[in-house]
C-alpha cells in the first residue's frame, strides 16, 4: 500500500499510455451522481499510475495525465480532485519534513519549478480532462510550513488554469493562517483538509475540529474539505460535522478508517469501503436527503491487490448502493 507519507520511498511501474482511440471515449453525463449526489474521485486514488522514483518533463506529465483521465473514464465518474503532486516533476515527494541534501535540492528544484508559473501542463489537464465529460472540482497542494510566498501564488493559479475556484489545502494550522490571505487575493475558494498532513510535526493538527473551525475565520473564502476517515481515526463524528457545518464544506474526501487505532498511520487502519468505522453509508443518504451539492470524493488509499482502476470502481459502486 502506497500512501502519502510513504509513496517517495516506491518505484512503480507506470501503466502504458492509453490508445489514442479509447482517449477519444468520455464519461456519460452524470455517470457517477447517485440521488442527486455527486460522487468524485481524487486522483491519487490512481497514484500507481506514476513511478515517483523517476522526474517527469512535459511530456511525461502530458502522458501520465492521459493515463488518469483513460481512468477517470474506465470508472466512469465525472467529476474529480486534482492532486497536483502528483504531476509535479519530483512527484511531490519532498513537500514533507527532512533535511537530507537529496531532500533539500529536489526541493530547491521543485520551488524553481513552481516559480517558473509552468500553466501548460495543468491548461493541457484541464481541457484532457474536460473533452472527457469530467468536471475538474478542486485542486489540492501542499501547503507546507517552508514554501515560498510564490508557490503559494502557484497553487492558487495552478486552480484557475485548471478551471476550478476551489483548492483543498493538505496544510498545518500555521500554514492554512499564512495562505488564507492569499485566497483573497485570488478569489478562491481555500478549503482546508482535515487531515494531520505527512508534513506537520505537531501533535495538534489540521484533522481536529476545533482547528478547522479556527481556520473559517482567517477569510470569508476559507472553506473545509472533511475527509471521513482521517476525521473518524482521531475519535471525532464526521456524520455530526457535516450536519452542524454543511454549508462550509466544500469537498468531501470519502475513505473509511478504524477509530482511535494504536498507530493511525498504518494500512491496516485503512480498510475496504464499509469494514471501518467511518459512516459513509449515513453522510452520503444525508446528503441526499437534505441535496447537499459538494462532492463526494472517493480518496481510494486501502491496501489492495487489484488495479486502482478496479478498486475505484468498487467504491463507485459502494456509493451508489448506499445512495440508491
Amino acid at each position: 500500500m502506497i500512501t502519502r507519507r510513504t509513496f517517495a520511498k516506491s518505484a512503480l511501474a507506470a501503466l502504458p499510455l492509453a490508445s489514442a482511440a479509447f482517449a477519444q471515449k468520455k464519461v456519460a453525463p452524470n455517470a457517477s451522481k447517485f440521488g442527486g449526489v455527486q460522487i468524485g474521485v481524487q486522483t491519487y486514488s490512481y497514484r500507481t499510475l506514476r513511478d515517483f522514483s523517476k522526474p517527469l518533463d512535459l511530456a511525461g506529465q502530458k502522458e501520465l495525465v492521459n493515463r488518469i483521465v483513460d481512468a477517470m473514464v474506465q470508472d466512469q465518474i465525472n467529476s474529480c480532485e486534482y492532486w497536483i503532486a502528483f504531476i509535479e516533476p519530483v512527484g511531490g515527494t519532498y513537500s514533507r519534513t527532512g533535511t537530507t541534501p537529496e531532500m533539500l535540492t529536489a526541493r530547491e528544484e521543485l520551488k524553481k519549478w513552481r516559480l517558473s508559473h509552468p500553466m501548460e501542463i495543468f491548461e493541457y489537464s484541464r481541457k484532457v480532462i474536460t473533452d472527457a465529460g469530467i468536471t475538474i472540482n478542486s485542486a489540492m497542494f501542499n501547503f507546507t510550513d517552508y514554501i515560498v510566498d510564490g508557490e503559494i501564488d502557484h497553487a492558487f493559479e495552478a486552480a484557475k488554469a485548471l478551471g476550478t475556484k476551489v483548492v483543498s489545502a493538505n496544510c498545518t494550522v500555521k500554514s492554512i493562517k499564512r495562505a488564507a490571505p492569499f485566497a483573497d487575493k485570488h478569489n478562491l475558494l481555500l478549503a482546508a483538509h482535515s487531515e494531520t498532513a505527512p508534513f506537520d510535526t505537531t501533535l495538534d493538527g489540521m484533522v481536529f475540529a476545533d482547528n478547522l473551525l479556527n481556520a473559517l475565520k482567517q477569510s470569508p473564502n476559507m472553506r473545509i474539505t472533511l475527509d471521513t476517515g482521517h476525521f473518524t481515526a482521531y475519535g471525532q463524528n464526521a456524520l455530526q460535522f457535516v450536519k452542524d457545518h454543511h454549508d462550509k464544506i466544500v469537498n468531501l474526501h470519502l475513505k473509511d478508517r478504524l477509530k482511535n487505532p494504536p498507530e493511525p498511520h498504518t494500512d491496516e487502519n485503512t480498510p475496504e469501503f464499509g469494514k471501518g468505522d467511518a459512516p459513509i453509508k449515513e453522510i452520503l443518504q444525508y446528503m441526499k436527503k437534505q441535496k447537499l451539492t459538494f462532492p463526494a470524493t472517493i480518496e481510494y488509499e486501502y491496501k489492495s491487490d487489484r488495479p486502482a482502476v478496479e478498486e475505484v470502481r468498487r467504491c463507485v459502486e459502494y456509493a451508489k448502493a448506499a445512495l440508491a
